[in-house]
């Protein structure tokens, strides 16, 4: 039983790929104790970073062929959820944020949210506090205006890697339907809004020293020209001229 909602059962999803020089210092953050269980997921890293998390507590699910990150986070989602959990957190093992946000999601917990997203963009300025570098700042920020304004998700960021999904989210929306690519990440933004279930966001910090495993800007490009096709289609269904699979 976790400390946070005792009534619920909270699972973290570690999403992992060429993270082992930093598994030690990252499991030695995590508060175990705000988590039911640990679910650690390698996207068939070539670092071994599978092999070195089996020294440490928690359920190691090692993939035989690269997934992709969307891939790898669909499979998390699925192996939770039929494991038993109310909610999972979604962590990333290159320490970027701290495992332990979820501590501040607890009034959304409480009251049943679908999906919680952890902004770096509410009422803060990760360049200037964080580190962030200004090019990934900047489109971050231009792009998630843009999104919150033509959509109407009230929301301060949409490209972060910090979120919680609720078991109620993967049963009314098709999440499986979904890219295997970064793009995965937005898409469930889309749907939570298209299909009204309650969303919301917490306020989280992150730090850019030190190893990480960022989306290259190549691999950022494309997912912004991705984004664009997503609210396009987003808007297809909302106004019922054409049902994308992903919101039907």
């Amino acid at each position: 039983m976790n400390s946070l909602v005792p009534n619920k059962k909270i699972y973290a999803i570690i999403l992992c790929y060429n993270a082992a020089p930093v598994l030690k210092e990252f499991y030695e953050k995590i508060d175990k104790k705000i988590f039911d269980k640990i679910y650690f997921f390698d996207d068939n890293s070539p670092d071994g970073s599978g092999d070195k998390a089996k020294k440490f507590d928690w359920i190691v699910v090692k993939n035989e062929k690269n997934l992709g990150h969307g891939g790898n986070y669909k499979k998390a989602l699925k192996t939770a959820f039929d494991d038993g959990a109310d909610y999972a957190v979604e962590i990333h093992a290159d320490n970027q944020y701290s495992p332990n946000e979820v501590i501040k999601a607890k009034q959304q917990l409480e009251n049943d949210y679908d999906l919680i997203i952890g902004s770096r963009l509410q009422n803060n300025n990760p360049f200037v506090k964080d580190g962030m570098p200004f090019l990934r700042y900047l489109t971050n920020k231009i792009f998630s205006f843009f999104t919150s304004k033509l959509c109407n998700i009230k929301l301060t960021e949409f490209h972060t890697g910090c979120k919680i999904v609720s078991r109620n989210f993967c049963k009314k929306t098709p999440y499986q339907e979904n890219s295997d690519s970064y793009l995965f990440s937005f898409q469930i933004i889309l749907q939570a809004a298209f299909f009204k279930l309650k969303y919301g966001e917490i306020r989280i910090s992150s730090t850019y020293t030190g190893y990480k495993t960022s989306c290259s800007y190549f691999n950022g490009l494309i997912y912004l020209i991705g984004n664009i096709k997503m609210i396009f289609l987003f808007f297809l269904a909302k106004f019922n001229f054409y049902k994308h699979k992903l919101f039907k």
